[in-house]
């Protein structure tokens, strides 16, 4: 669904890009394949040069390029074709001045990993660039600059889904736990009520000894990861369908 989007185009906003598709112009090949390029005349040159150059990249699989030339509020499409293949990445962290990353999780859709700082934080990048899309909430301010200040020797090279942005299209607004109540998404007891200030005292606990600590805040954040899926799968079934 991502070639869809026509939404970085000069002069192509939602309403346009919503009667594009009722006139059966559908996707980036779509586009391409018209003899006289849709849109406004003056821009018709540098949107035809956008449109190749994201068929390129979509073919060579250039996700950061990808990534760098859709708006980001439309990240979400790219489920359609890369869901299966997608990454759910959560961060814990310090909360100090320093705020330093603790704890990386990952889900695949398959298995939970937890990379803890001092331990194996450095392995979670292998677990990132198989990746072609990364998916988290509130991402794109948070998690995502920290993972690229730890990781300063590398470039990410996915696709970046930050669901905050969809899900408030939605309506639904606030924190990750306050959304997972909103949709009917239960936490097992364990880590139920707990939220990222437990996390951080969790891991301070953790510093000065307790395994009880850090086997509760790595249950916690697995459920963040986790859940990160099925709101995914909760944004494209409701704005999959706007088209």
């Amino acid at each position: 669904m991502l070639r869809q989007t026509f939404l970085h185009l000069y002069g192509v906003g939602e309403a346009t890009e919503r009667r594009w598709w009722a006139r059966g112009l559908l996707d980036w090949r779509d586009y391409l394949a018209l003899e006289e390029p849709a849109g406004p005349p003056a821009a018709r040159l540098e949107n035809r040069r956008r449109v190749e150059a994201c068929e390129r990249w979509w073919q060579e699989g250039a996700w950061d390029r990808l990534d760098r030339a859709l708006p980001g509020a439309v990240h979400w499409r790219a489920f359609g074709d890369l869901g299966d293949r997608a990454l759910y990445l959560d961060i814990e962290t310090s909360g100090d001045p320093y705020n330093e990353i603790t704890v990386i999780g990952t889900y695949d859709g398959r298995e939970c990993r937890t990379y803890v700082a001092g331990r194996d934080l450095d392995d979670a990048l292998r677990q990132i660039e198989r990746h072609p899309l990364i998916v988290t909430y509130n991402g794109a301010a948070f998690d995502i600059p920290l993972v690229r200040a730890h990781f300063r020797h590398v470039r990410l090279v996915a696709i970046h889904a930050d669901l905050l942005y969809p899900l408030r299209r939605l309506g639904l607004r606030g924190g990750l736990k306050a959304i997972e109540r909103a949709l009917g998404i239960e936490r097992p007891d364990e880590v139920r009520g707990l939220g990222g200030w437990d996390a951080v005292k969790l891991w301070q606990e953790h510093c000065r000894g307790s395994k009880e600590a850090l086997d509760l805040l790595l249950a916690y954040n697995r459920e963040d990861t986790r859940n990160l899926q099925k709101l995914a799968a909760h944004v494209f079934f409701c704005l999959g369908t706007e088209k």
